[in-house]
């Protein structure tokens, strides 16, 4: 009987740990997705004041002037786009995803090959690691029933 209660603890205990990892995980990847959608909507605001400040001028029949009129906003927009970038690689990351060099499809960070396209992917340094051979998981009891048989 007390064989089933630490088995029913630490079953209860793992199931808590991934519980909380998981949900750690997910309210991450929302934080992520809010701050892309921010930056979304400020890349927007730019391109409108861009398309605004060259009509205006258009109007009135000024010299659009593009170093001088844009420059700045146009910086501002490549800055907050490689902030989007890295977010959606912090995101794949998080999802244990990346990027298919070749198709850009979303796949399993240790895939050899893109499911999508076929193409051969570089695996991480950790996914070469835990490239080896595959071990087997076994219960405790199933764990002492190995151990007599080894004896």
């Amino acid at each position: 009987m007390e064989k089933v209660i630490n088995k029913i603890g630490k079953t209860a205990a793992r199931t808590y740990q991934y519980a909380a990892k998981t949900a750690g995980k997910i309210a991450r990847e929302i934080k992520l997705k809010s701050q892309m959608a921010d930056d979304k909507d400020q890349i927007k605001s730019l391109y409108e004041e861009i398309g605004k400040s060259v009509y205006e001028k258009y109007l009135s029949n000024e010299e659009i002037d593009v170093e001088a009129d844009i420059r700045t906003s146009c910086s501002m927009i490549d800055v907050l786009s490689d902030e989007i970038e890295q977010l959606r690689e912090e995101i794949l990351d998080l999802k244990d995803l990346k990027q298919c060099k070749n198709c850009y499809y979303e796949i399993e960070s240790d895939f050899h090959y893109c499911p999508n396209c076929g193409c051969e992917q570089n695996l991480s340094e950790e996914n070469m690691k835990n490239d080896g051979p595959a071990t087997i998981e076994t219960t405790d009891e199933e764990d002492s029933i190995l151990k007599k048989q080894e004896e």
